[in-house]
């Protein structure tokens, strides 16, 4: 069974993580989660959002800066910082890892049908960087895309650390975010099999001026 089946399979019987309603931070389960958790946005009766704070010594994202896509030609002048690019043409992107992570393998997916990835890279780091990224797509790629990310550290069998949207499972009784509408779903495996699933803050919207956590290809 493939890792994307099996997440799919996991998101229909996960009880959430999280007991909050908070409009940009998603639930994504999994069980005996950290008890320690991060808090990003709450200011001023702002509403925010809440993730676990994993374990160091776990290859991970930083919640700030979030992986993005930059803002390259005409998309410069987006007003909502809307990252696109016209099919064929190179894609830049950066992707911030912490100190644990050792190689990181990135895939260009749809969001409309994840399991057409059009790229695959696999980057080495010393860690604790902002990775520049280049990506291709082909003359006949379209559609909205997003960074389909595996970290792991010196040992990829022993662990990885998948960052992957949350699944939109097209019942319309489940009214939470999903795809580029939610942050990130991270699931950690050990030794090829999962072993929790959280919803993060880690998001794949946009900023003006420097970029958006998908790329439109049209």
């Amino acid at each position: 069974m493939t890792l994307t089946t099996l997440r799919y399979a996991l998101a229909l019987s996960f009880i959430p993580l999280f007991g909050l309603s908070l409009a940009s931070c998603s639930d994504g389960g999994g069980e005996q989660g950290p008890q320690n958790v991060i808090n990003i946005g709450f200011d001023g009766g702002v509403t925010g959002c809440s993730q676990p704070s994993f374990p160091p010594e776990q290859p991970d994202l930083f919640v700030l800066p979030s992986p993005i896509f930059l803002l390259t030609g005409a998309a410069q002048q987006s007003q909502v910082g809307q990252a696109q690019a016209s099919p064929g043409a190179p894609i830049e992107a950066e992707v911030t890892v912490n100190r644990a992570t050792r190689r990181v393998k990135v895939e260009l997916a749809n969001e409309a049908s994840p399991q057409n990835v059009i790229f695959i890279d696999e980057v080495e780091t010393p860690g604790n960087e902002t990775i520049s990224l280049l990506m291709d797509s082909d003359p006949s790629d379209r559609g909205r895309y997003y960074m389909r990310l595996t970290l792991c550290g010196f040992n990829c069998d022993e662990r990885e650390v998948v960052f992957d949207v949350v699944a939109c499972l097209g019942d319309p009784e489940v009214t939470e975010p999903c795809g580029s509408n939610a942050p990130y779903e991270r699931t950690l495996l050990e030794g090829g099999e999962i072993v929790q699933v959280d919803g993060t803050c880690v998001d794949l919207g946009t900023t003006p001026r420097v970029g958006s956590g998908t790329i439109l290809i049209q």
